[in-house]
């Protein structure tokens, strides 16, 4: 993450792809290919507009863990930019950060979300995960949109992101008291899913649609869910975000 955040200062765009795998697909919020013939994925990841220039990007908070062959993390990220297009001239944001980095991929990232705090909005038009990326469901795959049995297959030490000012859960209880808020959402598929698993770690991405009562469109999400195996293989979540697409 560290070498994100450099290249993001730097504006070296390429330093800052390379930090991923090559078939990375991360939530900017919405899903796209890390790697791609136009990217654009510093002012993506960092909120920025045409006229403004990242100054500072600072951890305020990480929580980390680890199995034999990955790594991930859940943070918050201070993001202090020179912008021509706001009242003061600066403008400060901060976001959220999930990342999968594993040993398959030379201990690159192979799935991240990267998110402002801010609710989700009412949409007609879905935000789909690229055809070339989606695969079948697995097992962490209806985690996303079932919050029962998310809480339930929640590990000693997880962390949880929602989309909303103070939906954070840096620890296992704090994430379950959380989701015992959004457990009667009824949450549904909203497309092709990607999930990946190697021999200790599982990730899935996951489009959802949060269909409100009388309302003719539903608001529209996406949620990177993490897992990890425990020693009689059941998979249980390390880390889940929500971004609002």
């Amino acid at each position: 993450m560290n070498a994100q955040l450099g290249a993001l200062k730097n504006a070296k765009e390429a330093a800052l792809v390379d930090t991923f795998a090559k078939d990375a697909v991360v939530l900017v919020p919405t899903p796209r290919l890390a790697h791609g013939e136009t990217t654009g994925l510093p002012a993506a990841i960092a909120q920025l507009s045409p006229h403004d220039t990242l100054k500072t990007a600072t951890v305020t908070k990480l929580v980390a863990g680890s199995s034999a062959s990955a790594v991930w993390w859940s943070a918050e990220v201070n993001l202090v930019a020179d912008s021509l297009e706001a009242a003061a001239n600066t403008t400060n944001t901060t976001i959220r950060v999930t990342e999968l980095a594993t040993a398959d991929a030379n201990w690159k990232v192979v799935a991240g979300a990267f998110a402002e705090i801010t609710a989700p909005s009412l949409r007609a038009d879905p935000s789909p995960i690229d055809d070339a990326s989606t695969t079948a469901a697995g097992p962490l795959t209806p985690l996303a949109i079932d919050i029962a049995k998310l809480d339930t297959a929640l590990g000693p030490n997880a962390t949880v992101f929602g989309t909303d000012e103070g939906e954070v859960g840096w620890d296992a209880a704090a994430s379950h008291a959380l989701l015992a808020k959004w457990k009667a959402l009824p949450f549904a598929l909203g497309g092709k899913p990607r999930a990946v698993a190697g021999k200790d770690w599982a990730f899935a991405i996951i489009p959802i649609d949060w269909q409100k009562p009388k309302k003719k469109v539903p608001t529209r999400m996406s949620a990177l869910v993490i897992g990890t195996p425990t020693a009689s293989g059941v998979w249980q979540v390390v880390a889940v975000q929500y971004t609002a697409n």
